[in-house]
């Protein structure tokens, strides 16, 4: 019985030992998502004090175009009206820009449009029909959060995200995936 009791015991140390070793890990993962988010948001402090520093620096000079100070404080502002995580998310549709995966960075946008119209929709008693793309587009387009040319800017994006979700080798001109993704972040900042 001794033996038997000693082989439990061992297996019992084990599996606390691989538990720990498992939690311990995820801990890990956990603290240095954390640390990156931390990061990315004082990334965009820093931003937001750097466009400031530059107005400040733009509003001292005297020969400077009134036009270019009026579209730094536009800038300003809008970068202040989306939330951080909104903000992480247009990197990554930056990054599918850069790396010339444009009609994958128009499906992220048009999921990130999606996802903020559900949330924007989700404290209106008046929403009727499921939270797809186009009954959100159409919805906030009657509740008032978008224009007419918006909405119809959102469709086409829209168009582009299912022809990439259910083709192969989508291949879109730069005129279209330009309009979408100015479709895309000018719904994006209506909706704040």
């Amino acid at each position: 019985m001794k033996l038997k009791d000693v082989l439990y015991a061992v297996i019992v140390g084990l599996v606390i030992l691989i538990g720990w070793l498992f939690f311990s890990k995820k801990e890990k993962l956990e603290k240095a998502n954390r640390i990156i988010k931390r990061l990315r948001k004082d990334k965009h402090e820093v931003m937001s004090a750097y466009l400031s520093l530059f107005q400040k620096h733009l509003n001292s000079q005297q020969n400077i175009d009134v036009g270019l100070i009026f579209e730094i404080e536009k800038l300003k502002s809008n970068y202040n009206k989306l939330d951080f995580d909104t903000h992480i998310e247009l990197e990554g549709i930056i990054e599918y820009l850069d790396t010339g995966k444009a009609v994958e960075a128009v499906q992220k946008l048009a999921k990130l449009v999606e996802n903020k119209l559900k949330e924007k929709s989700e404290n209106e008693e008046q929403f009727k029909g499921n939270r797809m793309l186009h009954n959100l587009l159409v919805s906030a387009c009657k509740f008032g959060w978008i224009d007419e040319r918006q909405k119809e800017n959102g469709l086409q994006l829209k168009e582009v995200r299912n022809k990439e979700s259910h083709e192969l080798d989508v291949n879109e001109d730069s005129k279209t995936i330009g309009q979408c993704i100015y479709a895309g972040i000018d719904i994006l900042y209506s909706l704040k």
